[in-house]
């Protein structure tokens, strides 16, 4: 199945200025034109948008990414790009923590705040009596 570049954006959630820099910046391969000169994506295409959405969305860098990209074709760079992913995931576990702690911290002065108002609300009550 092929994909203009109006179906891969909305299929993927990213631009066409995006797309077309994605392809400038060689994070795609280049991309295959029909007999009138538009784009045409293909199935390998969006996965391998999807999956670089996934890593960016996720931290890793542009430069990151365009060196991960640029080995894809070249199955002598698959322990290299293992490794590049293992990193990452441990990137994430850390950021992970990072946002468990602050959700935690988050947690508790809204616990307060709950507190504070319910406090208030019940002093209000009695004063009322």
């Amino acid at each position: 199945m092929n994909y203009s570049i109006t179906e891969t954006s909305r299929l993927t959630g990213l631009s066409k200025y995006t797309l077309r820099y994605y392809e400038k910046e060689k994070l795609i391969p280049k991309v295959k034109r029909d007999s009138k000169g538009y784009r045409v994506y293909t199935k390998q295409d969006i996965e391998w948008l999807t999956f670089l959405l996934n890593i960016r969305q996720t931290g890793m860098s542009i430069n990151k990414i365009k060196q991960f990209s640029q080995m894809r074709f070249n199955a002598e760079t698959i322990s290299i790009r293992r490794k590049m992913l293992l990193e990452h995931r441990e990137n994430i576990k850390e950021q992970e923590k990072m946002l468990q702690k602050s959700m935690a911290a988050i947690e508790a002065k809204v616990a307060r705040y709950d507190r504070y108002i319910q406090l208030q609300t019940e002093q209000k009550n009695m004063n009322r009596y």
